[in-house]
């Protein structure tokens, strides 16, 4: 169980650095886009998201993100989808210390309030689990898994079309049910017993469609929301999608007598983490943040 939680909070460490790194293209993206006034808007946010995500910042940022996918992954052998998802999400806290330093975001009291409830209801949900294996899945479940992908495509596809920070919320929010997608799928796929079987799973297929999305639909919200707000959108929706599942479908369970001590530690963690990701509008309107992000500017106007 050590071995896991080293992994999953190595995770934590590497996507709380990369998110930074992404929100710092982002911003440079939304400065090249402010010489560019007079192109029409929905191509403009197209080509300025491709911009996005070819610099070499957001790249270094994706490659972090793909080793903490890698850590997570190797994680949930061990380890139940909650408690991993769980630690993994307390990279907000990496994200908001480096990126105070590195972005000089300034966040309103009470953000900083629902941030640190946010990490004592992750503690919570950690308590609560027990380690065990997945339960296996078939393959017409895991197609239905893929199928389910469509849906979460094609609403983050809708929401980046849409301007402002409260967009910006939203699509934070559809990268974390994409990225609850490749945490379930990851740990359907705990169970393969070697390359062939991963290959050949309709697993791959969805951890492969809600990956892409993912991370375009972050990018977008990058350019909408501060980098905290997006991330903790992110890992809230995450975390609480994917531990449902696991705890309904995939054979994931809490320790003896803990069941009411996990389930306050998931109101806590989505509560809070709604919190963060609505208060955007708020902390623009009294000063506290200037437009996106301390952010990305332009992008809303």
């Amino acid at each position: 169980m050590l071995a896991g939680l080293l992994l999953a909070f190595g995770a934590a460490a590497t996507t709380g650095v990369a998110s930074v790194l992404q929100a710092v293209a982002a911003r440079q993206a939304g400065r090249g886009r402010a010489g560019r006034a007079g192109r029409a808007g929905c191509a403009a946010d197209a080509g300025q998201i491709g911009r996005l995500v070819v610099s070499p910042l957001y790249i270094g940022g994706t490659a972090l993100d793909g080793l903490g996918f890698l850590c997570i992954v190797a994680a949930l052998r061990w380890l139940p989808l909650f408690l991993v998802q769980c630690a993994a999400a307390s990279s907000i806290g990496v994200t908001a210390l480096v990126g105070r330093r590195v972005l000089a975001t300034r966040m309103p009291r009470r953000d900083l309030v629902a941030l640190l409830a946010l990490g004592t209801g992750l503690v919570l949900l950690a308590a609560g689990a027990k380690p065990e294996a997945a339960t296996a899945v078939d393959r017409s479940a895991q197609w239905l898994l893929v199928i389910a992908a469509a849906p979460v495509i094609a609403g983050g596809a809708a929401l980046a079309r849409v301007k402002g920070a409260r967009a910006g919320g939203a699509l934070a929010a559809a990268a974390g049910l994409a990225f609850a997608g490749t945490g379930v799928a990851s740990r359907i796929l705990s169970n393969a017993h070697s390359v062939g079987d991963v290959l050949d799973a309709p697993a791959t297929y969805a951890l492969a469609a809600f990956g892409v999305g993912g991370m375009v639909f972050f990018a977008a919200s990058l350019q909408r929301v501060p980098v905290t707000i997006a991330t903790a959108a992110l890992f809230g929706v995450e975390t609480i999608a994917a531990s449902a599942v696991g705890l309904l479908i995939l054979g994931d369970s809490t320790r003896h007598g803990f069941k009411a001590l996990t389930a306050i530690g998931f109101v806590i963690t989505l509560g809070c983490a709604l919190a963060l990701a609505l208060s955007e509008a708020d902390a623009e309107r009294s000063g506290l943040v200037a437009g996106p992000a301390t952010g990305l500017a332009g992008v809303d106007g």
